[in-house]
């Protein structure tokens, strides 16, 4: 697993320095939390990763779709145990298609092994952008959990002859949300910014 974005994107964001252990252990798993969210809405893993071997089933038609974006480079096919040879048999067309040349691929369930390139490297700009702005609101709630002792709903909290407010925290729609875990991690205009890379 790769991070779409580093403790400095982080700390460039929010204009701060995190440097106590449990901040940067807090801070380091929001970004975690705001990478995995971005690819499970994007139903792919993002990242480049070389000679990633998978295995298809085939309907026997002449394309096979790659499951990862996008698919750079092929490097080995094995259709129903035989090799088969690129640009002879087999080649990759654009939105990850692979096509068979010549005759249609065999038909089965797990019946063709691909090994392939695919992936962003580096990381791009808005994906980038994107986990920085969801892993900072992580890190925020979790401050902000922290301050209240976890008490959700706290607007104002005050020392001498103790006094606290409560209130409805910002959520979707007309109503509050109560409590940091309920907030979304990625908010609907970066999901509409993700859909380019959504499969």
């Amino acid at each position: 697993m790769v991070n779409f974005c580093s403790l400095v994107d982080l700390e460039q964001f929010l204009q701060i320095e995190i440097t106590a252990p449990a901040s940067i252990d807090s801070a380091d798993r929001a970004i975690l939390e705001a990478s995995v969210a971005i690819q499970n809405y994007c139903r792919q893993q993002i990242e480049q990763e070389e000679d990633d071997e998978i295995i298809l089933d085939s309907g026997g038609g002449r394309r096979l779709f790659l499951p990862e974006l996008p698919a750079i480079e092929v490097s080995n096919v094995i259709e129903n145990g035989e090799p088969l040879v690129e640009g002879d048999d087999y080649k990759l067309g654009q939105h990850g298609v692979l096509h068979r040349i010549g005759q249609n691929w065999a038909a089965g369930i797990q019946i063709v092994t691909i090994t392939y390139t695919h992936g962003y490297e580096p990381i791009p700009e808005d994906v980038l952008a994107i986990c920085t702005r969801a892993a900072a609101r992580a890190y925020q709630a979790g401050l902000k959990a922290a301050e209240t002792d976890a008490v959700p709903g706290v607007t104002a909290m005050s020392l001498g002859d103790y006094s606290v407010s409560f209130g409805a925290e910002g959520g979707g729609g007309s109503g509050g949300v109560l409590g940091a875990s309920a907030a979304p991690l990625l908010l609907r205009s970066e999901m509409e910014l993700l859909n380019r890379y959504r499969l």
